[in-house]
Parts: C-alpha cells; structure tokens; sequence
C-alpha cells in the first residue's frame, strides 16, 4: 500500500496545513519526508489518507505553498 503525501516548505506550513485540514474534517498526520522524494523541502510533509486531491486543492486555496506530492510505501 502507497502513502501520499504532500510536501510542504516548512514545518510552520506543515502546521497551518494540519490546522486547516483538522477543520474541514480531513484527517492528516505531519511525518518526515522521505529522503527520496527529490524535492528539497523542510524534512517535513502530510500523509493524508484519504481525499488528498481534497486536502490538497483546499490547502491550495488557503495560500499553502505546496512543493509537490510523494508516494512512499507503506512498511
């Protein structure tokens, strides 16, 4: 099973991202960013299980600057 996650500039947007995402009622976790992913960013992103075209288009709108989206696999 694949994680997606959504890569984010910094933990202060990983945080404000949470926040958001808490209030539309969509769940998300903060979890270190996968040294993969080639994307440089904070070493921080979102894994959101479900409705992450969702979250993402949401996150979007709010002014979240988001640098892109990973897959990672699920251990």
């Amino acid at each position: 099973m694949k994680k997606e996650l959504i890569l984010l500039p910094s933990v202060t947007y990983a945080m404000k991202a949470k926040s958001i995402l808490d209030q539309a009622q969509i769940r998300s976790y903060i979890q270190r960013t996968p040294k993969n992913t080639g994307i440089k960013s904070c070493g921080y992103c979102l894994f959101v299980p479900n409705r992450t075209d969702e979250a993402e288009k949401l996150l979007r709108s709010k002014g979240i600057r988001i640098l892109g989206r990973a897959q990672r696999e699920e251990l």
